[in-house]
């Protein structure tokens, strides 16, 4: 009765979500170069996307990232922050994971989730992530992520390196509006 009252009626509920994703490396952009003064001070903002899959699709490695078997569409962007007395983590993003396909008759699937947090690992580490909003079925969306690696797959970074794109693992601890 308390909580009712204080959330003028309104009702939440916990749910748990796990999603896979494999980053498209060709999509993967940065939008200008390293610190002239300092090569080794390398902050610049980039974007990268991904099909998001439902959990146990992507195995370790080898996973080829097709749009048939996906659930939806991932979106990251942030600034890389690689410097040389802190080399991880390299990222501060912002990551948007939108529910189901983007077509031409639906361009804004309505269920979303939107995140932020630092991230970047050269290793398998686990990154903890803010839940920081939601629509749809995720309207009101607060939580935390634990985003985990799980291998490469077969898209290669645009940015020239010839790097292989990775997977990620994401289980999603949330609390949104119940309707």
């Amino acid at each position: 009765g308390t909580a009712a009252a204080m959330t003028g009626g309104v009702q939440f509920r916990r749910e748990s979500l796990t999603v896979e994703c494999a980053l498209l490396g060709d999509t993967f952009r940065f939008s200008s170069s390293a610190n002239p003064a300092n090569d080794a001070d390398f902050r610049v903002p980039f974007l990268v996307e991904g099909w998001l899959y439902a959990p146990g699709t992507i195995p370790a490695s080898g996973f080829i990232p097709v749009a048939d078997d996906a659930i939806g569409r991932w979106f990251c962007r942030g600034w890389q922050v690689i410097d040389e007395s802190r080399p991880e983590p390299h990222a501060v993003t912002t990551q948007l994971f939108v529910f189901g396909e983007i077509r031409a008759a639906r361009l804004f699937p309505p269920d979303q989730i939107s995140s932020e947090g630092i991230e970047g690992t050269f290793g398998d580490e686990v990154a903890t992530r803010s839940i920081c909003g939601g629509a749809g079925r995720y309207l009101g969306a607060t939580g935390s992520i634990r985003q985990t690696p799980i291998g490469i797959n077969s898209t290669v970074f645009a940015d020239g390196t010839g790097d292989s794109a990775p997977n990620l693992r994401f289980d999603m601890d949330l609390i949104v509006v119940d309707d």
